[in-house]
């Protein structure tokens, strides 16, 4: 397999999973005499290799490939190289890592914007591609979000235990599981309440 294939990426096109995938096996099946980029040296060919196997499983920041790259026990300076030549490939780009992550994560796990920001930094990314991807939710946002979670997780009750419910233990559980989510405890407690208060109305 060569690794030095052109830039599959298509201009304006954002990366998500399902393209870098098919990005990768382009970069991945093209012969090295079709490139017109120098070839890299040998050790950074073997950490360029890593960096697409690792990419065809999802996307990821510079700063986390180049952790694991690392962690392989490749050197610092096959790394450098791998990585210039993977975004030369345009499968690197942390403003569209960020903004898919944030994206995903909030669709799929109904994640907060504080939690998202928390969870871009541990991955190492900066803090300029960061605002930018949380940029769209403010706090009416938050609330509706919060509310259709909450309402979400009550649907899913019995007409019975609905009657049942220890309205307490289900506020706290409700607040809770806001929580886990990374919503603002004084924000999960006035939906929960007010979804709570819908429900025992007449």
């Amino acid at each position: 397999m060569s690794v030095q294939g052109p830039d599959p990426h298509e201009g304006g096109r954002r990366i998500t999973s399902e393209r870098l995938r098919t990005a990768v096996a382009a970069v991945e099946a093209r012969s090295s005499g079709s490139s017109d980029l120098p070839p890299l040296a040998p050790e950074a060919h073997d950490a360029a290799t890593a960096a697409l196997r690792l990419l065809r499983h999802r996307p990821r920041s510079e700063h986390e490939l180049r952790e694991r790259l690392l962690g392989k026990d490749h050197t610092p300076d096959a790394v450098d190289e791998a990585l210039g030549r993977v975004r030369v490939w345009g499968l690197l780009d942390d403003a569209d890592f960020a903004s898919e992550w944030v994206r995903g994560r909030r669709r799929r796990r109904g994640r907060s914007r504080g939690a998202l920001e928390r969870e871009l930094r541990e991955k190492g990314v900066a803090e300029v591609h960061i605002a930018g991807a949380v940029s769209d939710i403010d706090e009416s946002d938050e609330h509706e979000h919060a509310t259709e979670l909450v309402r979400a997780r009550l649907a899913r009750r019995t007409a019975a235990s609905r009657r049942d419910a220890d309205l307490q233990g289900e506020r706290r559980r409700l607040v809770a599981f806001l929580g886990r989510r990374g919503y603002p405890t004084g924000l999960a407690m006035t939906v929960v309440d007010a979804e709570l208060a819908a429900q025992v109305s007449p």
